[in-house]
């Protein structure tokens, strides 16, 4: 069942960095994800805005974060205006953010990139697999 989107705009700068940070941390609060879960989340689109926000090819104006609960799953988008720039893509041994990437693959339980109507378009979806003990 999907549920309502939740988003966050921001400037493409190091102070949005920091208010996306919040925002993932709220939205995990609220959704009760365990700590593991809600540093992986944290930590990788904290990756991916740190890669907008950072690479020289790119001169976003806005990075848009979206949110929404489907099912036990959570999708999370992240929009910006910038030049194309697939992260997917990216040579890992050339590049500092290849590091990145890899721990994005590990991470995340599907990832996409698009390109439309000018904008960068990165899918995350991560499972919530929640463990319990007897």
């Amino acid at each position: 069942m999907e549920k309502k989107v939740d988003y966050i705009v921001v400037e493409a700068s190091y102070g949005g960095l920091e208010l996306i940070s919040s925002f993932i941390q709220k939205k995990c609060m609220l959704k009760n994800v365990g700590f593991k879960k809600t540093w992986e989340i944290m930590l990788t689109v904290d990756e991916i805005c740190s890669g907008i926000v950072n690479c020289g090819i790119n001169e976003p104006n806005i990075i848009k974060v979206s949110w929404q609960d489907i099912d036990d799953n959570i999708k999370i988008e992240i929009i910006d205006d910038g030049t194309p720039f697939n992260p997917l893509s990216y040579e890992s041994e050339n590049s500092d953010y290849g590091i990145g990437l890899h721990l994005i693959n590990e991470m995340v339980d599907f990832f996409d990139y698009k390109r439309e109507n000018g904008l960068n378009i990165i899918t995350l979806i991560y499972k919530n697999r929640k463990k319990y003990r007897k």
